[in-house]
């Protein structure tokens, strides 16, 4: 016997409100679409969104109609009217219990931005409240939503209780890595000077809808890299030299003890640092041709001293050529040329890159650089829990799980780079033992 799942008791409660107010108001309805829509986005916008693939535009729709079913306005019967109001009135369309309380709660639910803490694939997910750090968490039962997601993300959407769990009202608003630090700064400064007026919350939903549907019209941002050790902007700054003489540039770097390496692999000046590390400072990969060397720094005060020190120790034995300096964030901007069809060469690093490491070196630097960056982890402010330490946010339930919300979202992270890097995953075990926390 096929066992069938009972629909829900608030089933259909969508379908029946579109379709009353299209086969009813279907003027109306029209004219509500398209007043969101101009209101959100300028004509230029809104000729460009209608040049997006179909899932996106179909997205946007889905998110439109949930706003203008919970908090969006129509003009019937001689006025405006709320449209949520208008569908519970008498004039409305039938419902039974269920669906009439789930339309209800649709309009007295404001659209809210979340952290999402822990996922369950294909079951639910845990949400905590990205401007309200002293909200409780809460478990959302979803399964479409939730096989791609991962702790760490920055969504929004509308929470509604469907009998002794949580639900999506049916919209979603998922932000990139890239875009949400942007659009939690500027949501915390709308709340700050709009957050106490009664129209507040319906306002703060306009900004996120908006905010969402600009990261597929704006390029995002790209993040300022910073250099762990100098604490100076990264930069991929390359100094191209002509080698006047081979054998006397050899003997001299031969003699550096800073130095390790040879002609044909390349040089790196080595510093010993104030943590107890050992770094490259320059690389001096073989150039293009064999006559020419290459400087390689990842910092505009590495590359200056740099040069004055390079060319001090050489003399005579190069020729400066030019220097070519990239951002960190145009090149990770910049698209990646295809291999032309047929081509049978192998990608390869540019010759002014840092030379690769196997997995297993990988793995092991990636090791000592957690445990390094997150010695002191558990009694350090961190700003996405409200500056206050992990040891102090764990005392209450909501700051527990933004704990083990950042945690997991740390393990995820690392999950995607050794997959990428090929490598053995880091495990993130000591921090939750530094806490005391089960998983």
């Amino acid at each position: 016997m096929t066992n069938h799942q009972t629909p829900s008791p608030h089933h259909g409660a969508v379908e029946i409100a579109i379709n009353w107010l299209s086969s009813l108001h279907r003027k109306g309805w029209q004219n509500a679409s398209i007043n969101l829509y101009q209101e959100l986005l300028s004509e230029e916008e809104r000729v460009r969104v209608a040049g997006l693939d179909q899932d996106t535009v179909e997205a946007i729709e889905i998110n439109m109609v949930d706003w203008l079913l919970a908090e969006g306005d129509i003009q019937a019967r001689g006025g405006i009217r709320r449209i949520n109001d208008y569908l519970l009135s008498p004039a409305g369309p039938r419902l039974n219990a269920g669906q009439r309380d789930w339309l209800q709660q649709m309009g007295q639910r404001p659209l809210r931005l979340y952290d999402v803490t822990d996922v369950v694939k294909s079951q639910q997910m845990t949400l905590c409240d990205a401007l309200d750090k002293e909200a409780e968490p809460l478990v959302v039962r979803e399964r479409m939503g939730t096989q791609n997601l991962e702790p760490g993300s920055l969504l929004a959407c509308r929470i509604v209780r469907a009998g002794d769990h949580f639900e999506m009202s049916g919209s979603a608003y998922l932000f990139g890595l890239l875009t949400g630090p942007g659009v939690l700064s500027r949501l915390r400064e709308h709340q700050q000077a709009h957050g106490q007026q009664l129209d507040g919350p319906r306002r703060m939903g306009r900004m996120i809808m908006r905010e969402w549907v600009q990261q597929w019209l704006v390029p995002a941002p790209m993040p300022t890299l910073i250099d762990h050790y100098s604490g100076e902007p990264m930069k991929m700054i390359t100094d191209h030299y002509r080698v006047n003489d081979e054998m006397a540039l050899a003997q001299t770097l031969a003699t550096q003890p800073d130095i390790e390496g040879d002609r044909q692999e390349g040089w790196s000046r080595l510093i010993d640092c104030t943590d107890g590390q050992i770094r490259a400072s320059v690389h001096i990969n073989p150039g293009k041709k064999p006559d020419q060397i290459e400087l390689f720094y990842r910092t505009q005060r590495y590359a200056d001293d740099g040069r004055e020190w390079f060319e001090a120790l050489v003399g005579a034995s190069v020729t400066f050529v030019k220097r070519k300096a990239q951002e960190t964030a145009d090149v990770m901007a910049a698209p990646q040329k295809p291999a032309a069809r047929g081509s049978s060469k192998k990608n390869k690093p540019s010759s002014a890159s840092v030379p690769t490491l196997d997995a297993a070196t990988m793995a092991q630097l990636m090791s000592e650089a957690i445990h390094r960056s997150y010695a002191n982890w558990a009694d350090e402010p961190i700003p996405a829990l409200d500056h206050k330490t992990p040891r102090q946010a764990i005392k209450t339930s909501a700051g527990l799980e933004r704990v083990k919300g950042l945690l997991r979202s740390y393990e995820a992270s690392e999950a995607a780079q050794a997959k990428q890097q090929g490598r053995t995953e880091i495990s993130y075990d000591f921090l939750w033992q530094a806490l005391g926390l089960t998983r």
